[in-house]
C-alpha cells in the first residue's frame, strides 16, 4: 500500500482548501482542513502532519504568532504560507522560519511543484535515517543519494559530534552493498601497531600475543563498506598501506606475505582540516585526493538551528521507550533555550543532555530552569543563553559584540589621532619612503572582522549581518586577510 503524506490546510475559506486538494489530487496525500488557528493547533497536537499549508488571512491568530506556535509544537512539519503581498513581505515571512511561500491567488503548477519538492526532500531524509529539515541537511541528503549507488570513495568532514557516522550509514544503507556488512574503524582510538593489525589482520606469531591468525576489518568488510573514522590520526606508515588498498584492492596481513584481495567501499571521516595536514607534511597528498573523491561537509548544529527542536522531540520520543523514568516532554520555554544554545558538542552533546534529563528531572518534563542550570555549568562566562540576568541569548550576544566593536572603535580613533599627529609633525614622505597609512586601515578592518567572528563563534552569516556587509564580501575579506582557515 502506497504511503500517504498528511497535509493540513489552514484557512477560513473552504474554497482555498478545495483548491489545494484538487491541485494535489494526483499526489499520494491525505489533505485535512482547519478553518482557524486554534483548530490547527489542536489538530497538530493530536496528529502528525508532514506539511502545513497556511493562509495568513485568519481572524483568530496573526500569521507570525501561529507559525511560531506550529514550529514549537510540531517542528518536524514543513510550512508553506500563501501570500498576496509583494516580495518585501515574502522575505519577512521567510524569516519567521517557514519553508517556502506560495503566491496567492494560487498557481496550480507552483503549488504542485513546491508541495512535491518538500515531500520528496522529507522522504529522502527518512530514507537516509536523518532527523531534521534544515536546508543544510537536505543538501547533504541529496549528495548521499547521488553517491550511494556508486563505489566512489567518500570523505565526510565536520566537528566532533555532528553525526558523521550517521551519514556513512546512510550511504551504505542506500547502496547495492546494504545487505553486506558496514564495518566501523575508529582510527584515533588505537595505537599505530594495534591499528594496523585491527585494519589488516595478522598472522600467527607476527608479534607477542599473536597466538592465531586474525582477520582484519578490511577482510570482515569484504563485499560491503568500511567506515574509517578519524582518518586524520593515522601515521605515515599506515597511510602508505591504506593507499595501496584503495588503488590495488589488496594488502598483506601483519607478519604475512600473502596478498589478500578485497572488494570494499571506503568511507572516511575526520574533524581535522586535512588540507592543512597535507601542507604540513603530516598527511599524504595522494591519499588525501584518493579519499576525497566526493566530500560531504556536515555543518555544526549551531549553523542549522532549524534541526534542534526536531532532534529534541525525536530524542525525547525514543527516550520514552528506552528510559525507565520515561521522560514525557519539554516546555516551550525550555525548547526555545535549547534552540539558542550553541552546542559545542553538537548532536552528541544534545543527546547526552536529554539522556541525563530523563534520569534527573523529577516531574518527567524538562523545564526552563533545568536548561539554564545546564548551560551555566557548561559555559561559565560564555553568553550563549539567558542566565540570571534575565536577558535572552540573542540580546546578551549582541551586547557583547556591540561592546567589542565600541572598544575597537575607540582604539581605531586613538590610532587615527596618533597618525594624524604624526602627519602634522612630518611630511608624508620620510627619506623617500611613504608612510603605509592604507595598511593601517586594513589592519583595523582585519581586527574588526576577527573580533566580530570570535564574538559569534565563527558564524559567518551572523558576522556579515553585524558588520553590515554581504556574506560574499565577508568571504572575499577572509581570503584577503588570510582568515579562511581560522574561521
Amino acid at each position: 500500500m502506497e504511503k500517504k503524506d498528511k497535509i493540513l490546510v489552514v484557512s477560513q475559506a473552504e474554497s482555498f482548501f478545495g483548491d489545494i486538494r484538487e491541485i494535489l489530487a494526483d499526489v499520494p496525500t491525505s489533505v485535512a482542513w482547519a478553518n482557524s488557528g486554534a483548530i490547527c493547533l489542536k489538530m497538530i497536537k493530536e496528529e502528525n502532519f508532514q506539511l502545513i499549508v497556511l493562509d495568513c488571512n485568519l481572524s483568530d491568530l496573526p500569521g507570525r504568532s501561529l507559525v511560531n506556535k506550529i514550529i514549537r509544537r510540531s517542528p518536524h512539519s514543513d510550512i508553506l504560507v500563501a501570500l498576496e503581498e509583494k516580495e518585501e513581505k515574502h522575505k519577512e515571512v521567510l524569516n519567521w522560519g517557514v519553508d517556502d511561500i506560495l503566491n496567492s491567488p494560487l498557481d496550480k503548477e507552483e503549488v504542485h511543484l513546491k508541495v512535491t519538492k518538500l515531500l520528496r526532500e522529507r522522504n529522502f531524509l527518512e530514507s537516509c535515517g536523518l532527523v531534521g529539515k534544515s536546508i543544510e541537511l537536505k543538501k547533504i541528503t541529496e549528495v548521499v543519494l547521488q553517491v550511494a549507488p556508486t563505489n566512489i570513495t567518500v570523505m565526510i568532514t565536520g566537528e566532533s559530534g555532528t553525526g558523521k557516522e550517521l551519514i556513512a550509514r546512510a550511504i551504505h544503507n542506500n547502496s547495492p552493498r546494504k545487505d553486506k556488512p558496514l564495518v566501523i574503524a575508529n582510527c584515533g582510538a588505537l595505537a599505530e601497531g594495534v591499528l594496523e593489525s585491527e585494519l589488516f589482520g595478522h598472522e600467527k606469531g607476527a608479534f607477542t600475543g599473536a597466538i592465531s591468525r586474525h582477520k582484519g576489518l578490511f577482510e570482515q568488510a569484504d563485499g560491503g563498506s568500511i567506515f574509517l573514522d578519524e582518518i586524520g590520526e593515522i601515521r605515515p606508515h599506515l597511510q602508505v598501506k591504506l593507499l595501496r588498498v584503495l588503488e590495488e584492492k589488496n594488502f598483506q596481513r601483519v607478519g604475512g606475505n600473502e596478498n589478500i584481495k578485497v572488494d570494499v567501499r571506503v568511507i572516511a571521516a575526520t574533524n581535522r582540516k586535512l588540507e592543512e595536514e597535507v601542507r604540513k607534511g603530516n598527511f599524504r597528498e595522494d591519499l588525501y585526493f584518493r579519499l576525497s573523491v566526493v566530500k560531504i561537509d556536515i555543518p555544526p548544529l549551531r549553523e542549522r538551528t532549524k534541526d534542534i527542536p526536531i532532534l529534541v522531540l525525536d530524542f525525547i520520543e525514543k527516550l520514552k521507550f528506552s528510559s525507565s523514568n520515561k521522560l514525557l516532554g519539554i516546555s516551550d520555554d525550555a525548547l526555545e533555550l535549547l534552540t539558542r544554545y550553541h552546542w559545542p558538542g553538537n548532536v552528541r552533546e544534545l543527546r547526552n543532555f536529554l539522556e541525563s534529563m530523563s534520569i534527573l528531572v523529577a516531574n518527567r518534563r524538562i523545564e526552563k530552569e533545568q536548561v539554564v542550570s545546564y548551560v551555566e555549568k557548561q559555559m561559565e562566562h560564555e553568553r550563549a543563553l539567558p542566565v540570571a540576568t534575565g536577558k535572552t541569548a540573542e540580546t546578551a550576544e549582541h551586547e557583547a559584540i556591540y561592546q567589542a566593536i565600541l572598544s575597537l572603535k575607540s582604539e581605531i580613533e586613538s590610532l587615527r589621532q596618533a597618525l594624524q599627529g604624526n602627519f602634522e609633525k612630518s611630511s608624508v614622505y620620510e627619506k623617500d619612503k611613504e608612510i603605509p597609512a592604507q595598511q593601517s586601515l586594513e589592519e583595523m578592518e582585519r581586527e574588526l572582522i576577527v573580533r566580530t567572528l570570535r564574538s559569534v563563534r565563527g558564524n559567518r552569516k551572523r558576522a556579515a549581518s553585524l558588520l553590515g556587509i554581504g556574506q560574499r564580501t565577508l568571504y572575499r575579506k577572509l581570503d584577503k586577510y588570510g582568515l579562511k582557515e581560522i574561521f
